[in-house]
């Protein structure tokens, strides 16, 4: 694809010079908010402390010339990207689940060309780093561009002649320093990365499968990891190694560069080997135990509204608790006794003139 255009150089420029203005001004508003409360002081004895250094890092972060996040319900990327999550591989949700991702923790961090797919979770510190693929923000436009960049030999002339990159560090020959050689990272849905994880794409695309647990402090680095596999904790994947459906990765388990490993298995070691098959039981665990991260996410979703970890299941019964509280209330609400007396009197003045008429 064609380097981004002047238009889109510009508005990038412009959209960023527009936040840091803001929170310029931030600065600025807490800054008077100190010294009106600290007052004017002179002297090194007793000096004005304010220190608060302006940042470009961001949760979700894009890169001009490398690409924008894709969070279903949260970014939007390029019109490729879209039309992918939107087509046969991501479109068809299962379940009745949503169409946006489960969890995104405020903490984690999504650089360049990341695309998600919807129920997806990403925990607490986990970092994907998509930063040296050849991938301009709004220079894909169909899915048909996003399947032919995505077949571009990675890190080959074709590419980088592709992107109108040839001169970024094209004369460097290691994948991290400089240049487009990289590739994108693409999870599919419901699939859920944990706390700390690292996925990079530095050697080719990183691609992870849909219902796939990645545990906590896992490495996936330009691998390829089949649906409803289960990555345990600390397990590394070196670049071009490919963990096919429903696999096993034990804790702390090296999977070398190119080796591959078949469905059905489990492996560990460093470096690792097959252990033995799964059983037809263990295979089904792996795809439950994901679905139930999806559960986790949008329970940990709730702290992120005001309210902290209340869903919305238990708001709507408080509701009904407080209307039905109140009702009750009505019916036993003590009756006024002067509003009492006045009924009586009214029906003892009814009672004398019925006599009345009767003498009459």
């Amino acid at each position: 694809m064609p380097a981004p255009s002047i238009f889109a150089v510009t508005r990038h420029m412009f959209s960023r010079a527009l936040r840091e203005t803001g929170q310029a001004l931030d600065r600025v508003g807490v800054r008077g908010v100190v010294h009106a409360h600290q007052g004017r002081r002179m002297g090194d004895d007793n000096p004005y402390w304010f220190n608060d250094h302006l940042s470009r890092h961001r949760g979700i972060m894009g890169l001009l010339r490398r690409g924008y996040p894709v969070v279903p319900g949260i970014t939007s990327g390029s019109a490729g990207a879209n039309a992918r999550l939107a087509g046969s591989e991501h479109g068809l949700v299962e379940h009745g689940q949503t169409q946006d991702v489960a969890f995104l923790a405020p903490c984690a961090t999504l650089i360049g060309n990341v695309q998600l797919a919807p129920n997806t979770s990403i925990f607490y510190k986990a970092i994907l780093k998509s930063d040296v693929a050849a991938y301009g923000v709004n220079t894909i436009h169909s899915a048909e561009e996003e399947e032919r960049w995505k077949s571009l030999p990675v890190g080959g002339y074709e590419r980088k002649q592709d992107a109108g990159m040839l001169d970024a560090g094209s004369g460097i020959g290691h994948p991290t320093i400089g240049g487009a050689n990289g590739g994108g990272i693409y999870v599919g849905e419901g699939t859920n990365i944990q706390d700390a994880c690292v996925v990079t794409s530095y050697e080719g695309h990183s691609t992870i499968g849909k219902y796939v647990t990645v545990g906590h402090g896992a490495h996936i680095h330009s691998a390829t990891v089949g649906d409803e596999s289960l990555i345990g904790m600390g397990a590394v994947l070196k670049p071009g190694c490919v963990v096919e459906s429903q696999t096993f990765i034990a804790a702390g388990a090296v999977i070398e560069r190119g080796c591959v490993v078949n469905s059905g298995e489990i492996w560990g070691g460093n470096p690792a080997k097959k252990l033995r098959e799964l059983t037809a039981e263990e295979k089904a665990k792996l795809r439950v135990q994901a679905e139930k991260y999806i559960s986790v996410g949008n329970m940990h979703n709730h702290c992120m509204e005001l309210g902290g970890n209340i869903p919305d299941s238990f708001l709507e019964d408080a509701d009904s608790l407080i209307e039905l509280s109140a009702a009750e209330d009505i019916t036993k609400k003590p009756v006024d006794m002067k509003d009492e007396h006045s009924n009586q009197l009214d029906e003892k003045d009814s009672q004398d003139e019925g006599v009345k008429v009767k003498i009459q």
